[in-house]
């Protein structure tokens, strides 16, 4: 065997190597891919817990940022108009304390396990998982996104007072219609309960009776929605810190 076969029969297992290498990575990455997209169930005391620590997280920052924002602005270090800081943070904390009530979450992953039709998610606070067996109340959500496109989604709230805020796509449509084809009577925490189920929520389960609102009307209502929010929590924030500050709602010095 001359040298430049010898050479090319080296490439060649050179990159027979590579390609195994390459192989073996691309499986241990989809391994991966696939346990990240499933999440797993959490039992309810356990998001409850999740929430709440969440909550108080949250509260504590927002309590922190106005009294330091208070105390700068008495002490001259800031201007007395800085009180939109305590505003900014807000409407900041208001939205993040609305997505861990309603859990906003991602990555829905509908399942069965014994016999129990579950649906888990990652929220906020991490995985969320709600009983699709024993809901009681299915709302649904739409507004309009800064990006240009439509927010569409459903709030769902069971038995466990476990809630999850999930897209609507097509394996929570579908999952959803599969439990909602049991009785609309369920147990609940005090005995028998109705699942309410909105009608803006039936239109996208193909449920009569079905919402003649129309649907940019929904939307529109959506966003001012989300702006209420947003401005109540900063309007709240705003004036705390006007009057701790001893400024007006304008920002001026107190008399």
């Amino acid at each position: 065997m001359d040298e430049p076969d010898r050479e090319w029969r080296q490439v060649e297992a050179e990159l027979a190597r590579s390609r195994r290498r390459l192989t073996r990575a691309a499986h241990r990455a989809n391994r991966r891919l696939a346990a990240v997209a499933v999440p797993g169930p959490v039992t309810a005391p356990d998001a409850r817990r999740r929430r709440l620590r969440g909550a108080f997280g949250v509260s504590a920052g927002w309590a922190v940022v106005l009294l330091v924002d208070v105390i700068l602005i008495r002490a001259h270090v800031w201007g007395d108009a800085c009180t939109g800081i305590s505003a900014l943070t807000g409407a900041f904390a208001g939205s993040l304390l609305l997505g861990l009530r309603y859990g906003w979450g991602w990555d829905p992953a509908p399942d069965v396990l014994d016999d129990r039709h579950l649906v888990s998610a990652r929220t906020l606070t991490g995985v969320r998982t709600l009983d699709l067996d024993g809901l009681v109340s299915v709302r649904r959500f739409e507004t309009i996104q800064r990006t240009g496109g439509y927010l569409d989604e459903f709030h769902l709230h069971d038995r466990h007072g476990i809630r999850l805020t999930v897209d609507n796509g097509p394996a929570i449509n579908a999952a959803l219609r599969r439990a909602l084809q049991a009785p609309d009577v369920r147990p609940g925490p005090n005995g028998l309960t109705t699942v309410r189920i909105t009608r803006h929520a039936r239109t996208a389960l193909g449920i009569t009776p079905r919402s003649r609102i129309p649907r940019a009307m929904h939307r529109l209502w959506g966003f001012w929605m989300m702006m209420a929010t947003m401005g109540i929590p900063a309007l709240l924030s705003y004036l705390t810190a006007s009057v701790l500050a001893g400024t007006d709602i304008l920002g001026r010095p107190g008399h």
